[in-house]
C-alpha cells in the first residue's frame, strides 16, 4: 500500500479516487503554505534575508519538487518504498525541529511575557518527550523502517554486531540531544544573568576614573 496504488482501495466508493486526489492536493498545499510562512520568518527574522515572496516561493518549490521528479522518473517501480523511507526519516528528524521550538517557546529570555509557563509549559515538554520516545522506538522496533526491520533477519556476524553498536550509539545520542536541549540552560539565559554584573563592573570602573 502506497501513494501510487492507494486509490485502488477507494474504487468501490463513488468518486473515491477523486476525493483521494483532492485530499492529497490539500495536504500538499497545506504543507506548502506552512513552509512558506516558516521560511519567511526564518529568513527575515533570523537571517535578515529580504527576499521577495514570489522569488522565495519559486526557488523553494523548485528545490523541493525537482529532486522528487527526478527520483520518480528514475525509480517508477519503487515509489512506494521510497515514500515509506522518506516518512520514516522525517519522523526520525522531527525532534530536531520540534524540541528546540518547545525550548524557545518556553524561554522567557526569547519570548518575554509571551513565553509558555505553568501547565502549558509542562504540556509542551511532555509532547516533546513523547515525540522523541515514539521516534526512538521506531529506530529499534520491527516495522519502524530502521534497525528493527534489518537486524532480526541477519545471522550473527561482524556486520550485525557493527549495526547493533551503531544502533546503541544512535539511541544514546538521540536521547542525550533531546534531553539536553529541553533541560539545559540556554546561552540566552546565561547572557541575561551575566549582563547586569557586567554593567555594574563597567559603571564602577567608570566612577573610579572620574574620581581619579
Amino acid at each position: 500500500v502506497g501513494i501510487t496504488d492507494f486509490c485502488s482501495y477507494f474504487q468501490s466508493l463513488k468518486g473515491g479516487c477523486l476525493l483521494w486526489a483532492i485530499a492529497l492536493l490539500a495536504a500538499g498545499q497545506s504543507g506548502a503554505i506552512t513552509t512558506t510562512y516558516t521560511g519567511q520568518y526564518v529568513m527575515d527574522g533570523f537571517l535578515n534575508l529580504q527576499i521577495p515572496i514570489a522569488v522565495r516561493s519559486i526557488v523553494t518549490r523548485l528545490m523541493a519538487i525537482v529532486p522528487g521528479v527526478i527520483v520518480s522518473v528514475l525509480f517508477p517501480e519503487r515509489l512506494n518504498s521510497l515514500v515509506n523511507i522518506v516518512n520514516a526519516l522525517l519522523g526520525l528528524l522531527l525532534p530536531f525541529a520540534f524540541t528546540p521550538l518547545v525550548k524557545f517557546n518556553c524561554s522567557k529570555t526569547i519570548m518575554g511575557d509571551n513565553a509558555s509557563k505553568g501547565v502549558e509549559k509542562y504540556t509542551l515538554y511532555a509532547f516533546a518527550i513523547t515525540v522523541w520516545a515514539i521516534n526512538a522506538t521506531t529506530i529499534s522496533a520491527t516495522g519502524g523502517g530502521f534497525f528493527g526491520d534489518v537486524l532480526p533477519e541477519m545471522e550473527m556476524s561482524l556486520k550485525k554486531m557493527l549495526l547493533i553498536i551503531i544502533q546503541v550509539l544512535l539511541q544514546l545520542y538521540y536521547a542525550y540531544w533531546n534531553f539536553m536541549t529541553l533541560f539545559s540552560r540556554d546561552r540566552y539565559d546565561i547572557i541575561e544573568q551575566q549582563q547586569p554584573i557586567d554593567d555594574g563592573l563597567h559603571s564602577e570602573s567608570h566612577t573610579e576614573v572620574e574620581i581619579t
